[in-house]
């Protein structure tokens, strides 16, 4: 017996969902499914809705397209379009519909739990040989790609992580400290994530990023160059003015999960960092010394002053054997546990990788500097002794 082949599934994730719609009637080529889950029902009657999405055949009879809930069996679609003028072709077809319940706890994770019985129906039918799967807009591609890839490696293969940017909106949407709750679009009760980390980390798990409006922007070269500094690997496509990306946003089989997981450190390692070009810098900073915690805290302004995203591993003098996640996108700074430093690390260290537009390398710098144990502390100082202002969080 012939082994079951995977079908291939392309993310599309994005904060407008507008701007989503021609790139996802883009991805409806025959054969091609699509799930486009939205929230727009989610504060009020807590639940994701869904729709079950098929390219419109070419020519076909109004009348005898199928009704929502059939999508279970077998599609049959007439030859013969009864066609007037009153009523064109549409670009999909619904084939079904329904909704998910989501409770006080993490909505992301309820909405992966509820998607995969679904995914597997479709593809159990093996009659669709491409899935799209259209993500609420507060949704990350990171966790559903993860999970796809560990429960459905046999079924699926996720094959392209596709991301739609606003150009008019980029730098704003990852510079600002908006959260999702106050925009209305936070995933449940415990999300308190803000628009710039979203934005962020969308784009950073993209393989491809389609920069819609791209005619309305003023500078739409450094937008392709700040979208290239977040993520090197991404293939940055423009859309024209009525949204049509301008090359392939599916099925290109550019998803690396190796290269999609890759932290901050190692895209420095392997010399990935982008030029500075058309005002966006990134800028690599190391220290073999640890950060005194009360001056760190102190500085975390001024560190994210002019930096749209940032991200490391730091070192703490009062925790001296603990790796420390730094993040930061817009105005919002986190330091998270990373667990201990393993033998096989010949030290501890600070790495930070920042990235701004406007940004000035040698005052970002400064600051950090400024920051870690002085050479006279290092010797002298009882490290285990200093203030923790980060007690709450580590």
């Amino acid at each position: 017996m012939a082994a079951h082949q995977q079908t291939p599934l392309t993310l599309l994730v994005g904060l407008s969902t507008t701007l989503r719609e021609p790139v996802l009637t883009a991805m409806l080529t025959p054969g091609t499914a699509a799930i486009v889950v939205d929230q727009d029902e989610l504060s009020t009657r807590g639940v994701l809705t869904w729709r079950l999405l098929t390219a419109a055949p070419m020519s076909a009879d109004p009348a005898s397209i199928r009704e929502p809930g059939a999508w279970s069996a077998e599609p049959d679609w007439p030859t013969g379009w009864a066609a007037d003028d009153d009523w064109p072709a549409p670009d999909s077809v619904l084939l079904d519909s329904g909704e998910f319940a989501v409770g006080e706890d993490c909505g992301a994770c309820q909405l992966i739990e509820s998607l995969l019985p679904l995914l597997d129906t479709l593809v159990s039918r093996g009659h669709w040989e491409h899935l799209v799967l259209a993500a609420p807009p507060a949704m990350e591609a990171r966790p559903l790609a993860t999970t796809l890839v560990a429960a459905m490696p046999a079924e699926i293969k996720v094959d392209t992580v596709t991301c739609v940017v606003d150009a008019v909106l980029l730098v704003e949407q990852l510079s600002g400290d908006e959260l999702l709750d106050e925009r209305g679009l936070a995933l449940g009760a415990p999300d308190r994530r803000n628009v710039a980390e979203l934005t962020a980390r969308q784009v950073e798990y993209a393989d491809i990023c389609v920069l819609a409006n791209a005619h309305r922007a003023n500078a739409p070269e450094r937008l392709h160059n700040l979208l290239r500094h977040l993520n090197p690997r991404t293939t940055v496509i423009p859309a024209d003015p009525s949204g049509v990306p301008s090359g392939p946003v599916s099925q290109t089989g550019a998803f690396d999960i190796e290269a999609a997981e890759a932290w901050a450190g190692e895209l420095a390692e392997a010399g990935r960092l982008q030029p500075s070009e058309a005002g966006v810098t990134t800028v690599l900073w190391r220290s073999t010394r640890p950060f005194h915690p009360a001056r760190l805290n102190d500085a975390l302004e001024d560190i994210v002053e002019g930096v749209v995203r940032s991200r490391g591993v730091v070192w703490l003098a009062n925790r001296p054997t603990q790796r420390v996640r730094w993040e930061s996108a817009g105005f919002s700074a986190s330091l998270g546990a990373l667990g201990e430093w393993s033998d096989t690390e010949h030290l501890a260290e600070c790495t930070l990788v920042a990235t701004g537009v406007g940004l000035d390398p040698l005052r970002l710098q400064a600051v950090l500097d400024a920051c870690l144990l002085t050479e006279a502390e290092l010797t002298t100082l009882d490290w285990h002794s200093l203030e923790d202002p980060f007690a709450g969080v580590l």
